[in-house]
């Protein structure tokens, strides 16, 4: 029961991002590690960002809505850009990542 609930719930709220002509997409963080990502762009199975590694590490991960996950690599040091691709799949959730 509760799973049904929580399910329509998630999927309420993907119709919604969806008829708004959007894409439903978790915000981007920037958990450890020191970067920060300007000049997001995103179409319905791609995005990107440039995003500055000041120390650490960082990576960007997308989900696609074949249940595919896409890991970008571990940067260091620099001006990196950042993105994925679904192909002919669309994004269902976007996010980079960073570590110590």
């Amino acid at each position: 029961m509760k799973h049904d609930a929580l399910r329509r719930a998630a999927l309420a709220t993907a119709t919604a991002g969806l008829l708004l002509g959007g894409v439903v997409t978790a915000a981007p963080a920037s958990a450890a590690g020191n970067y920060s990502c300007t000049g997001w762009t995103q179409k319905v199975n791609t995005w990107s960002a440039v995003c500055t590694v000041r120390s650490g590490q960082a990576r960007s991960i997308t989900e696609c809505s074949n249940g595919k996950t896409i890991y970008g690599k571990w940067v260091g040091r620099g001006k990196w850009k950042f993105g994925g691709d679904c192909g002919r799949y669309f994004i269902v959730a976007q996010d980079t990542r960073g570590r110590g």
